[in-house]
């Protein structure tokens, strides 16, 4: 039985085409992956579905029937759940107040919190059974903010369930969780849309795919069918017969360090960091999720001002106790929540990319013709989808506001890039862009990196060195030829060889 069926739709927001004739099905039980390159159409559809914008035109039939849902609450009454890639919780509130919230019973006079909490613990024993249900949204992870949204959705016990990028800010065993509840609700009848730029993730729980590129269908794929082929998958997204991923090229080893860090300390979270970061090369930080290494990020960051640690920089004694000192000294980060940390949504691609630099400007006036030639020289490199630099970065994709984060830094002189799941919510094509600029300009001009990544392959393909944590601490150091999945879990693990 077809769920859903968005028939011919089209939108555009000003002079930009997001969507010229796309269409969508989705059947009973089933989970349809829903792919496509930053920009092809897939959350602007996604939401049209969900109510939260209205079509220029097309149709769309769910269960049966010809819908026009004027806002996401109409949608949600009728049994259509969706998860956004920016999450719409209340930091103030607690996990079961925020899973409610908008669905709240009554019992007499009063709220049913008791009801209301009993619900939450159900939906988060399924996904993430550590996460108490009594702390406040505001101090969670990103990946346990992304549960929350999540289980959110899912309390509504929806018949159509989208799911936008849920996976972007989640651990391995997070995803995990995910996967088998997916397969739980589907077992049960209810329709999942499901998108993901992790291609394996969509090989693995989807039973069927839909692809789009530049705002309409180019396939669509049955696995109760057709091969699960990677290469023809890619071909469909990108249009060319490109590789999945970038060759490794390991950097030459060279006696010059560029960052020294000896005995990091910031109270119970880091413990007696040590490392050495040599010029060109890029250092990978892994380990279960939740060992501190975010937090190892923000501090060579200079983000906490009471940590401790010896540091070096090129032979210079530098103080990582605030970001000025690191930015100075050409350690910049990039953040792993865009929303929070890394830009200023109401302003436009322009005043994002042009912010780091205008604090490095020795000239009382801005030479705003000269920035706009490298901003406009940014977006080339990084194949930035945007109307104009004068647009409000909030109008951009997900996919396309990350790379405005990575992009604010690339005009700076560099001497090490904290990269902190910068592919988050960035598709294939667009990866391999960043990376392989990344990885030339740690090779031709010396930049050293250092990359925390959520997806373990990223770690393994990109890392000439990869650092292990377990509870704060460095447990393990593998060189490149050792970086593989096994080794990778059973040092996160701390499982002695044999």
């Amino acid at each position: 039985m077809n769920i859903l069926e968005a028939k011919n739709i089209k939108k555009n927001f000003g002079g930009v085409v997001a969507l010229s004739g796309a269409s969508l099905t989705c059947h009973e039980g089933r989970i349809t992956g829903l792919l496509g390159a930053n920009g092809s159409g897939k959350s602007t559809l996604s939401k049209i579905i969900a109510g939260a914008y209205a079509p220029d035109a097309g149709e769309i039939v769910y269960l049966g029937k010809t819908v026009h849902y004027k806002n996401p609450y109409e949608a949600k009454r009728h049994g259509i759940g969706m998860v956004y890639q920016n999450l719409s919780l209340v930091p103030e509130l607690t996990v079961w107040q925020n899973i409610v919230l908008g669905d709240e019973r009554n019992h007499g006079y009063f709220l049913d919190d008791d009801s209301a909490r009993e619900k939450s613990i159900h939906i988060i024993k399924k996904l993430w059974p550590k996460l108490n249900i009594e702390g406040r949204v505001y101090e969670l992870t990103p990946g346990e903010m992304q549960v929350v949204e999540i289980a959110k959705a899912v309390s509504r016990n929806p018949k159509l369930l989208i799911l936008d990028e849920p996976t972007a800010a989640l651990e391995e065993a997070q995803v995990a969780s995910l996967f088998k509840l997916m397969r739980e609700l589907a077992a049960t009848g209810v329709a999942i849309i499901f998108t993901s730029h992790r291609l394996w993730e969509v090989v693995e729980i989807c039973d069927d795919l839909t692809i789009f590129r530049n705002g309409e269908n180019v396939a669509e794929m049955d696995f109760s069918k057709d091969e699960k082929n990677l290469q023809k998958i890619i071909f469909y997204i990108t249009g060319s017969q490109e590789e999945a991923g970038i060759a490794k090229t390991c950097a030459e080893t060279c006696g010059d360090v560029r960052l020294s860090i000896r005995n990091l300390n910031l109270g119970a979270t880091l413990k007696d960091i040590s490392f050495d970061l040599k010029k060109g090369e890029i250092l990978g930080i892994g380990g279960l999720a939740g060992q501190g290494q975010q937090e190892l990020m923000l501090a060579l960051a200079g983000n906490f001002r009471k940590v401790a640690c010896e540091a070096e920089i090129d032979g210079q004694p530098i103080r990582l106790t605030k970001p000025s000192n690191a930015i100075k000294h050409g350690i910049m980060l990039v953040p792993g929540d865009r929303q929070l940390e890394g830009l200023f949504s109401a302003h436009s691609v322009f005043s994002n990319l042009i912010f780091p630099k205008i604090g490095l400007e020795k000239n009382f006036v801005i030479p705003h013709g000269k920035l706009r030639k490298e901003c406009e020289q940014i977006v080339g490199i990084l194949a930035l989808k945007t109307a104009g630099l004068d647009v409000p970065v909030s109008t951009l994709s997900g996919g396309n506001q990350q790379k405005v984060v990575i992009g604010k830094w690339l005009g700076l002189e560099t001497n090490v890039l904290l990269l902190s799941d910068p592919a988050k919510g960035i598709d294939i094509g667009a990866k391999n862009d960043l990376y392989s600029y990344i990885i030339g300009e740690a090779r031709s001009k010396g930049m050293s990196v250092i990359l925390y990544a959520s997806d373990s392959k990223e770690l393994i393909e990109y890392c000439d060195r990869l650092l292990i944590m377990y509870e704060g601490t460095v447990v393990s150091t593998l060189d490149t030829e050792e970086i593989t999945e096994e080794n990778i879990i059973r040092a996160s693990m701390c499982i002695e060889d044999e």
